[in-house]
């Protein structure tokens, strides 16, 4: 049986000098770019480092959002012995910077809504852990009432669904933890600059469920 013990997992959120509030100001001012390029090898045949990784440990570090090209730059840097040891060609690179640019606003997304709902809801304890999201599928843990929520957010789209399965299946679940899947729309509730982020419509959401009648 596999039972998930919380205390086993260090809280980001407990660690960083940010709140949602912050988060909407920093990027409030950044334009965004979606370049159209999908190279094939790019896109599916080629194992790069995870985009999340360097995302979380620039925030941890520096309490602040790198800007979409900022990242991009960042995340190489990050990874530099990985590029320097594996010398892709331009089109390979252009491809990668186009997956990281389409990445890139679901990573801020989904931060500055571990911030919120850790505001909003302050009597359960809220989780970010980066092992909890890459090795179990789970994007945000929420303790109350000593119910364990695992809740997991993603667009009301196609492809978010089927990037959803794949993580689903990946992860073996855990016997005491109740899975929370919330499929919401494209543009969550929120408007923050070039940024469509989630807010007090899918908060309410979380707390149906957490809080039943």
């Amino acid at each position: 049986m596999k039972i998930l013990d919380i205390n086993s997992y260090p809280n980001l959120l407990d660690h960083l000098n940010l709140t949602s509030s912050e988060v909407c100001r920093i990027i409030e001012s950044y334009t965004l770019s979606f370049p159209q390029v999908r190279n094939d090898k790019a896109e599916w045949r080629i194992a790069f480092p995870m985009f999340l990784t360097p995302f979380y440990k620039y925030v941890y570090n520096n309490n602040r959002v790198l800007n979409q090209n900022d990242f991009y730059n960042y995340y190489l840097s990050e990874n530099k012995t990985f590029f320097d040891a594996n010398k892709f060609d331009a089109e390979i690179l252009e491809g990668l910077k186009a997956r990281i640019y389409r990445t890139y606003p679901s990573l801020v997304r989904d931060l500055h809504f571990s911030l919120f709902v850790k505001e909003n809801i302050e009597e359960a304890q809220i989780v970010y852990n980066r092992k909890l999201d890459v090795e179990e599928g789970i994007d945000l843990l929420i303790k109350f009432n000593d119910i364990l929520y695992a809740i997991n957010l993603y667009t009301d789209t196609k492809r978010a669904h089927i990037g959803r399965e794949k993580k689903v299946y990946r992860h073996t679940p855990f016997e005491n933890v109740k899975y929370v899947e919330l499929p919401v729309n494209f543009k969550g509730s929120l408007k923050c600059g070039s940024f469509f982020l989630y807010g007090d419509a899918e908060l309410n959401l979380i707390k149906k469920i957490i809080y039943p009648l």
